[in-house]
């Protein structure tokens, strides 16, 4: 359907797309566009009474910022870690719900609570779960005589706390996307394979992974970049410590933004941010879509 073909009909229908239009330019486009002229700016909302013009200033203060470039290495490092947990309990318990088990749906609907809590309760259902006087993980490795973990107290233990909060909370989301691709495969071409003779294993590796590549591409780039910008749980649980080990590039920005009330640097490092990640973005529906191609044919 044109805009010609629409004939009396393009009233109603410009009523009707006006609240989304007012959506996106208000709550959408318009900050957007007020971070990128903010990240032009020196605005301490502190000590200076407006924003001042500064031009590319704070660009160039991000090529010698080691703090910046420290944030983005544990970024990097938590987004990879954790996206891959995700998707290993996720291609799992896909498999195991496309097994078809007794109660799978109850299953499934229990599996799939973590996913619809909020990442700030879920953060704070951890640190209770990691707490040294009632948390019940040191307890149980104080009960086994297992080793004095110090649970988000040391740089190591605090990101591997992180990873698996967030596994925790998302690999459900990646079981769900893989099994509904599970589910779309005919079962006559489980039929087919065991009659030739297939093991699970045979059949999972030769006939059901190559027909979920494409959505699996698409779990993982969804969570990697999502994680990336993880904040919620790490200001619950860790506040980027111990020190700066858990300090991710969001919780950088939140410094910058609301402890130094720097607004105008950190609207810059959202800005080169969101860039980067746009460009990620497009270089992930380009492998995505060839993904999908090659799996078609």
């Amino acid at each position: 359907m044109t805009w010609a073909t629409l004939g009396r009909g393009r009233l109603s229908f410009t009523l009707l797309l006006l609240p989304a239009v007012i959506y996106v330019l208000t709550w959408r486009l318009a900050p957007a566009l007020y971070t990128v002229w903010l990240s032009l700016t020196q605005y301490n909302i502190v000590y200076d009474a407006a924003p001042q013009l500064n031009h590319l200033e704070n660009y160039r203060r991000i090529v010698h910022d080691s703090t910046l470039g420290e944030a983005l290495r544990l970024s990097v490092i938590f987004a990879v870690l954790a996206t891959a947990v995700e998707l290993v309990i996720g291609l799992a318990a896909a498999a195991f719900f496309d097994s078809d088990p007794p109660g799978r749906n109850l299953l499934l609907g229990i599996f799939l609570l973590p996913m619809i809590m909020a990442p700030v309760v879920v953060g704070t259902v951890w640190s209770a779960l990691f707490d040294r006087t009632v948390g019940p993980i040191p307890y149980l490795f104080e009960l086994f005589h297992g080793p004095d973990v110090q649970w988000l107290g040391t740089p190591v233990t605090a990101m591997v706390g992180l990873i698996f909060s967030d596994a925790w909370e998302w690999a459900p989301l990646a079981a769900l996307l893989l099994f509904s691709a599970m589910q779309a495969i005919p079962r006559e071409q489980h039929d087919a394979a065991r009659s030739d003779g297939a093991s699970s294993w045979q059949l999972f590796f030769r006939v059901v992974l190559p027909q979920i590549t494409g959505m699996l591409v698409v779990a993982g780039g969804l969570r990697l970049m999502d994680a990336f910008l993880e904040l919620d749980k790490v200001i619950v649980m860790t506040g980027g410590g111990p020190g700066t080990s858990t300090q991710l590039v969001s919780m950088y920005v939140y410094k910058q933004a609301f402890q130094a009330y720097d607004l105008g640097y950190a609207s810059t490092v959202i800005t080169t941010l969101l860039a980067l990640l746009a460009v990620a973005y497009a270089f992930y529906l380009r492998h995505y879509g060839r993904t999908l191609m090659s799996a078609r044919t």
